[in-house]
């Protein structure tokens, strides 16, 4: 079993089915995760783009398809961007989300990775 953190809203999102992907850069970590996976989901605060804590509840998801992408823009233009931020009204607004978390040079070096998942 794979363990991640996400930002308290979105795991909101992730219960009640809103959001049923997940993309992350691509690191050794995130590349390591293979779809029929578990992944056990930490619920983190942020503030300021820091983690300051985190909800001991995890929320347990199965992996169902792993995407590969050069970079965040590439994983907008082939997913729903609704399923990754639900909130977001347009897939570059979903965009500039990911831009509070990652950097250009970040992606560059590892690309980026769409988990879709269904609750478990």
């Amino acid at each position: 079993m794979h363990e991640i953190g996400i930002e308290s809203s979105l795991v909101e999102a992730i219960r009640s089915g809103e959001k049923t992907i997940e993309g992350r850069l691509g690191t050794p970590k995130l590349l390591d995760i293979k779809e029929g996976d578990t992944l056990s989901v930490r619920e983190d605060i942020w503030r300021e783009g820091e983690i300051i804590g985190s909800h001991e509840e995890h929320v347990a998801l199965k992996v169902t398809q792993v995407l590969y992408f050069e970079n965040f823009t590439e994983m907008f233009q082939a997913v729903n961007y609704e399923a990754v931020i639900p909130a977001a009204k347009n897939a570059e607004e979903a965009r500039a989300v990911y831009d509070t978390f990652y950097n250009d040079k970040d992606e560059l070096e590892y690309g980026v990775v769409a988990l879709f998942f269904e609750l478990l």
